[in-house]
């Protein structure tokens, strides 16, 4: 497993992937102390993280492009917070009808697979409540709603990446949960955004979002499921690029020329 997954997502050397993934726990860090504060002054981040004020100002400016703080003089100031994450409830509430079509279709190019992740997303749950009992999988998930569904699946092996209950209560997220996650390859990973355009796919917020990236690098193949109505809907958070999907799975085509430039990504698109 190991081999296979460096010879596919091998252009990046694992001191830079570690680098990178320790980049981004600070700054997801940084913002969770940001939003319980409502502002934070550079100097004493860069005393609670043991680095140099110059480091916190490139994590600032990170989070600032991703509209979730304001940076003023010599501290950074939570914005408004009007694109909040919504609860998984009122998440699983909206285009239901429409989850349930992408989780049908997605059942169908997943046979030969053993070993599956997926996200905390209700299209994601909506995907596992679809599986015919039959189905033989070993799920990994830090989804704690579907984990409640797959108790009771006689034909399915769940491994649940613990760690804290976030906030959403539906998810683990915790540097617990990264550390887990970085230890699992499978032949599969399926997960889902907020919006998603020509540029890539977005998340309203940060939960989850450094379990899904490690588990796209630490996967064979990587699934999009996304409805029509997110095309064009970005979130204030980036989560990936196209190079990072093979397939993504939506209920019915969108715009001709976007369908394009995805594909030139090599991303396969199932409608």
């Amino acid at each position: 497993l190991f081999q296979s997954f460096l010879g596919r997502r091998g252009c990046l050397s694992w001191g830079r992937q570690h680098l990178i993934m320790k980049t981004e726990a600070r700054q997801i860090l940084i913002y969770e102390l940001i939003k319980s504060r409502g502002e934070v002054t550079v100097a004493l981040l860069a005393e609670h993280f043991s680095v140099s004020p110059m480091t916190i100002r490139r994590d600032l400016d990170a989070l600032e492009h991703s509209s979730l703080i304001r940076r003023e003089y010599g501290k950074a100031v939570l914005l408004d917070d009007s694109k909040k994450e919504m609860s998984f409830s009122s998440r699983y509430q909206v285009n239901h009808a429409l989850k349930r079509q992408i989780a049908m279709l997605t059942i169908k190019h997943i046979k030969d697979v053993s070993s599956v992740y997926i996200d905390g997303s209700s299209t994601a749950y909506e995907f596992v409540h679809a599986l015919p009992s039959s189905k033989r999988l070993t799920i990994f998930t830090n989804s704690a709603v579907a984990l409640l569904h797959l108790r009771d699946c006689p034909n399915i092996n769940t491994f649940v990446i613990g760690g804290f209950l976030d906030k959403d209560s539906s998810t683990l997220d915790s540097e617990i949960s990264v550390n887990i996650a970085k230890n699992i390859f499978v032949d599969a990973t399926i997960i889902s955004c907020s919006g998603f355009s020509t540029q890539g796919f977005f998340n309203n917020g940060i939960t989850g979002s450094q379990i899904k990236k490690i588990m796209l690098e630490n996967s064979q193949h990587n699934y999009l499921l996304a409805d029509h109505t997110k095309f064009n809907t970005q979130g204030v958070f980036l989560l990936n690029t196209w190079d990072a999907v093979d397939t993504l799975v939506c209920d019915r085509p969108f715009d001709p020329k976007a369908t394009k430039i995805i594909e030139n990504h090599g991303v396969e698109i199932i409608t």
